[in-house]
This record gives structure tokens, C-alpha cells and sequence, in this order.
């Protein structure tokens, strides 16, 4: 088995924990944004990264003038990203914008072909018509109106695709430790730049119990990051990467059941995680 595949599945298993631990941190009793819960959540994480990079004797601030200027835009990417997408948690179960959110493999397969020279393919198109597909009939609803919370997965997921395909050509030439670090801090540091007052309005709300799901979220997303930045340091291609990941929706409908005790629209899910597996899984093997 390929190495950078070994990770793509590491990076799989625990992103259903993220999002979990998303869903709970977002649903607290003490009302919180999705923007002052990933501030804490990105925070987390940079310190993760850079810590691990001293550890290991990866830490440098030697960084190209162009690898600078792409931390400053993943950055604001990343925060739009994130705060669309999470955002959605507010009113949709993880498993619904997961599904939506796929439409990131679209943008990663797209870009990636046209700016880091990966392939494409009639077999993409197929994948990516059946994501479509699978985006429509979980946006049909009773009255057949468009959710708002289902149109924020989606935004968030367009973001995420540009960010997934900056990563790549990022940590290319930097430690992913490193670059774990100063991206999310990055992140971190455009939330206050244009959400101070709500950030520090909210946080006065916090006590210690409201951060457990936040620290959780941020162990599982370094843990992901970390094994998805190795997958992409080993060869593997953007698009296909994202593809896997995102078949996480399985897990997460597990987990729904499990500790969210969450069974609604149940069939639906399951038909629309299939089918959009199906696209992910076209896509990322052809």
C-alpha cells in the first residue's frame, strides 16, 4: 500500500471526531459563534503544531517571502471557510453538511488540475455530477425551500477546496508541523483582526467545561491535518485526498447515533452519503 494512502485513511478516522466534537462545542447551552469557537479552535491547534515542531527539532522561521504571503491568504481562506461551514452546525446535523460540504472535492479536483498539474478526467466529471446529484436531494425538503444552514456547508465547503489545494503547495517545502502551527494561528489571528469584539464579548460567557469539546476538536483536527499534510508530502494528489477524507460521512452518521442520539432523515442520509461516496470514490480512484 502507498504511504501517502496509509495517511489519507489516518487523516479519515479522525476527522469524524472533529466534527463531532464541532457539533457538540456549537451546541452548548452558553451560545456561542462559529467564529469565537474556531478562534479557541485554530489557537489550539497552532500552539499543537509549533510545540511538536520544537519537540522534533522542526521548528524554523525561515520562510520563503512566497510561502509568507500564502499563510496570509489560507488564513483569511480558512477563516471563511470555517465559519461558514461550522456555522451551519447551528441548525443542520454534522452528517448534512458533510454531504454538502463534499462539493470542496470538486473545487480541490479542479484546481489542483489547473495549478499543481494533476489530471483529469470523463470519470471526474461522472464523480463530480453525482455529488451535484447528491447535493440536490438533500436540499429537497418538505416545502422545497433552500436552507440556509445547507447553503452554509456549502459555501464553507467551496472554501475549503481552495484551502485544501493551497495546503498542498504549501507544506510541500515546509515541516507540516510547522506549517500546522503558523497556518492555524494564522487563522486564529484574522478572527480577532475582523471579529474582535465578538470574539472577546463571548468568551466572557466560557467557563472551563465549555472549552473540553474545543480542545477535543483541536486534538482531532492536528491529527488530521497533521496525517493529511504527510499524505500530500508523500505524493498524493489533492483531489483524491480530499475525496477520502470526506468519505468520513460514514463515521459520522455512526457517531450521530452513538453519542449525538441522533436519528433524523436517517434514510435520506444514508441515500445521499452513498451516492456522493460513490462520486468521491469515482473521482478519487479515476
Amino acid at each position: 500500500m502507498e504511504i501517502w494512502l496509509i495517511f489519507s485513511l489516518l487523516s479519515v478516522l479522525v476527522l469524524a471526531g472533529t466534527e463531532i466534537s464541532q457539533k457538540i462545542s456549537l451546541t452548548q447551552k452558553v451560545n456561542i459563534s462559529a467564529i469565537t469557537n474556531n478562534f479557541f479552535v485554530w489557537t489550539f491547534q497552532g500552539i499543537i503544531g509549533l510545540s511538536i515542531a520544537l519537540i522534533v527539532g522542526q521548528f524554523s522561521i525561515d520562510i520563503s517571502q512566497g510561502s509568507i504571503i500564502k499563510l496570509i491568504l489560507i488564513s483569511f481562506v480558512y477563516f471563511a471557510g470555517g465559519t461558514l461551514f461550522y456555522s451551519s452546525y447551528k441548525g443542520n446535523s454534522p452528517s448534512i453538511s458533510i454531504i454538502l460540504g463534499t462539493i470542496s472535492v470538486i473545487i480541490s479536483s479542479t484546481l489542483g488540475t489547473m495549478f499543481l498539474n494533476e489530471t483529469w478526467s470523463i470519470a471526474k466529471i461522472i464523480g463530480i455530477i453525482l455529488i451535484i446529484s447528491a447535493i440536490f436531494i438533500l436540499n429537497i425538503n418538505n416545502k422545497e425551500k433552500f436552507n440556509k444552514y445547507n447553503f452554509l456547508a456549502i459555501a464553507g465547503g467551496i472554501c475549503y477546496g481552495v484551502a485544501y489545494t493551497l495546503d498542498k503547495s504549501i507544506v510541500s517545502n515546509m515541516s507540516p508541523f510547522m506549517y500546522l502551527g503558523l497556518m492555524c494561528l494564522g487563522v486564529a489571528i484574522v478572527s480577532l483582526l475582523i471579529s474582535f469584539k465578538t470574539v472577546t464579548s463571548e468568551s466572557k460567557a466560557l467557563a472551563i467545561k465549555n472549552f473540553y469539546p474545543m480542545v477535543s476538536s483541536a486534538i482531532f483536527g492536528s491529527a488530521f491535518n497533521i496525517f493529511t499534510f504527510f499524505a500530500y508530502k508523500n505524493g498524493a494528489n489533492v483531489g483524491i485526498t480530499d475525496a477520502i477524507n470526506n468519505t468520513n460521512i460514514f463515521f459520522v452518521i455512526i457517531l450521530e447515533i452513538l453519542i449525538l442520539k441522533d436519528k433524523s432523515n436517517l434514510l435520506k442520509k444514508l441515500i445521499c452519503a452513498i451516492i456522493a461516496f460513490t462520486g468521491i470514490i469515482i473521482i478519487g480512484l479515476f
